[in-house]
């Protein structure tokens, strides 16, 4: 019996946001505190945290995408 890494009873479920590249929403989410925080689209689960707007999350996604 062969498992895939979301149905894996070792490794847990899949953590969210991975592929949100991908999606309508993208990967820039609001938190409930007011705050944005960008999702890792390769491994899911958060990447950074803590952005006091969208654009400043905006900006730092085209920081890195610029190298």
């Amino acid at each position: 019996m062969s498992y895939s890494q979301s149905n894996s009873p070792f490794l847990g479920p899949a953590k969210s946001g991975k592929g949100c590249a991908d999606t309508d929403q993208g990967c820039i989410r609001s938190s409930g505190d007011g705050t944005y925080y960008i999702l890792n689209n390769k491994k899911g689960g958060t990447w950074r945290s803590g952005f006091a707007s969208k654009k400043a999350a905006k900006d730092q996604l085209a920081a890195i995408h610029s190298n």
